[in-house]
């Protein structure tokens, strides 16, 4: 038997599960009682895990006398709001006496990819998840009904345990909207977060010993012939899918990278709402780009404070003894930075950023403004106009612009890279490449130069003392004669670039 579930995976400690339970929300939307189960489940693989690392789940369950055998496929992370996982699942009864998977069970083409995937290796038990779970079914006035499962227990893999608590939302009949209203409803009530993996996948971390890494945006495909809308959804489904794929390298391996590219991800989704705010949008839009911008800042010191350890501290040759106070100074300023960063990814605010940003994926509540252009092609033009136009008004100036103006024509051709970003796919790769070239290397030099206007900022207030102010400015020092250097570098840049064609203009003959 095959199926698709849609399912929103909540996780938190083990007392707010109680919370959950009593949610006054849940009691004014239950039906009938609420069962308890014990779920034994043991997780098959190859001995390099070579099913799990293509999206694969294969295991076994007790049911009564038999078993019931499950595979289930990778979440498709374009639909049901990129927080809620869509996922493809296959079940078949097996007997009681059983010991391993019956892949004739399957069909025939996911049979013929499982073995080929294996390879000859054999498909062996090697994760086990022990489960208390307690089940109720919920009905919203909207007609939707949808399964909670409050899940406790451990996962085990290769001698090590993991524990496991945990929400998982359902959606038995009606839209995904409801497992996003329903989950933001339980986070006015209990410290929860977006649970971004699956038992198996977790349980196959551990196998492995496998950490969390940061990971770098995708590229964003738009068909030539995508509406308006389609464009919308995708682009801002990519910034939301970024962001989400760095939270576990951030919050929990404090990963500096990790946190980077969460960063990033914000920018580009505040680049998208702006960039697409004059013909299409809605309020929740300009609410969801405020929410971005607030977190965006909030963990900007713990990104500006490894900057400056990393590309300001590190570099100088410094007296070890003469540069102690300071180095202290600046690795307190960090961990505090971070223990700040960390609460806020932990918070009840960022886990409803995520809801909302779902919601509004899900729902698609936006409208198209009169007159705006039907398809993407015809937009990105313009878009792409706009943006450089606010660049090339500053770049014309390039030779006599000072420090804010600089950080101000940093901004600007950051989003212009963002659209181009966005929009590259609906053009010929091979125009787009130096134009982007040009852009990259022109924000290395700006980043660079900013990172020292911030180094500024942050020895001014962490000098303290003649030793300390002496330490600051030898490091100024060594970074200034520099940047005179990459600033000149950077005019070189940009008047090239400003001599090339934009490549997304007609051309004429």
């Amino acid at each position: 038997m095959s199926d698709r579930e849609i399912e929103l995976k909540l996780i938190c400690e083990p007392a707010e599960l109680e919370r959950v339970r009593r949610a006054p929300v849940l009691l004014r939307l239950k039906q009938g009682r609420a069962s308890g189960k014990h779920l034994h489940s043991i997780y098959f693989d190859t001995d390099d895990l070579a099913l799990g690392q293509n999206g694969m789940a294969l295991r076994l369950r007790r049911k009564g006398k038999n078993f019931v055998q499950t595979l289930k496929t990778e979440a498709d992370k374009t639909g049901a709001g990129s927080v809620a996982r869509d996922i493809g699942e296959y079940e078949a009864q097996l007997p009681g006496d059983a010991s391993a998977p019956d892949l004739n069970k399957l069909p025939e083409e996911l049979r013929g990819r499982i073995r080929k995937l294996a390879n000859g290796h054999a498909i062996a038990p090697r994760l086990v998840s022990d489960i208390r779970r307690t089940v109720q079914n919920i009905a919203t006035p909207e007609g939707d009904l949808i399964e909670l499962a409050l899940d406790r227990g451990a996962l085990q893999a290769g001698g090590q345990d993991a524990p496991v608590s945990e929400i998982e939302l359902e959606l038995k009949q009606g839209s995904p909207a409801s497992l996003y209203r329903v989950a933001l409803d339980l986070n006015e009530i209990a410290e929860l977060r977006i649970g971004h993996k699956s038992k198996s996948e977790r349980g196959f971390a551990l196998l492995h010993g496998l950490a969390p890494g940061a990971v770098k945006a995708e590229a964003v495909l738009i068909d030539g012939h995508a509406t308006l809308a389609d464009a919308y959804e995708i682009v801002l489904r990519h910034c939301l899918v970024h962001l989400m794929a760095n939270e576990e390298a951030a919050a929990e391996r404090r990963s500096p990278e990790g946190l980077h590219q969460m960063r990033v991800a914000l920018r580009r989704a505040r680049s998208a709402f702006e960039i697409f705010k004059p013909v299409i949008g809605g309020d929740l839009a300009g609410h969801l780009a405020a929410e971005a911008k607030w977190l965006a800042n909030e963990l900007g010191a713990a990104r500006d404070l490894d900057v400056f350890t990393s590309d300001i501290l590190e570099p100088v040759d410094l007296d070890p003894e003469r540069a102690a106070g300071l180095q202290k100074r600046v690795a307190d300023a960090r961990d505090e930075a971070w223990a700040r960063a960390l609460d806020v990814l932990h918070s009840r605010r960022y886990t409803r950023f995520l809801l909302e940003y779902g919601l509004f994926l899900t729902e698609k509540n936006w409208h198209v403004k009169r007159k705006a252009p039907a398809f993407a092609r015809d937009f990105a033009g313009a878009a792409l106009d706009k943006r450089l136009a606010k660049a090339a008004k500053l770049g014309r100036e390039i030779d006599g612009l000072e420090g804010d103006e600089r950080h101000e024509l940093r901004k600007r051709l950051k989003k212009l890279r963002y659209a181009l970003h966005f929009f590259s796919s609906l053009y010929d790769p091979e125009e787009v490449k130096p134009y982007l070239k040009y852009l990259s290397q022109m924000q290395d030099v700006f980043g660079g130069l900013n990172d020292l206007a911030t180094a500024h900022d942050i020895l001014a207030r962490l000098s303290d003392g003649k030793e300390m102010r002496e330490t600051a400015s030898r490091i100024l020092a060594w970074h200034e004669k520099r940047a005179e250097k990459d600033w000149k570098g950077a005019i070189r840049l940009w008047k090239r670039f400003a001599g090339t064609a934009p490549f997304w203009r007609e051309k004429t003959a």
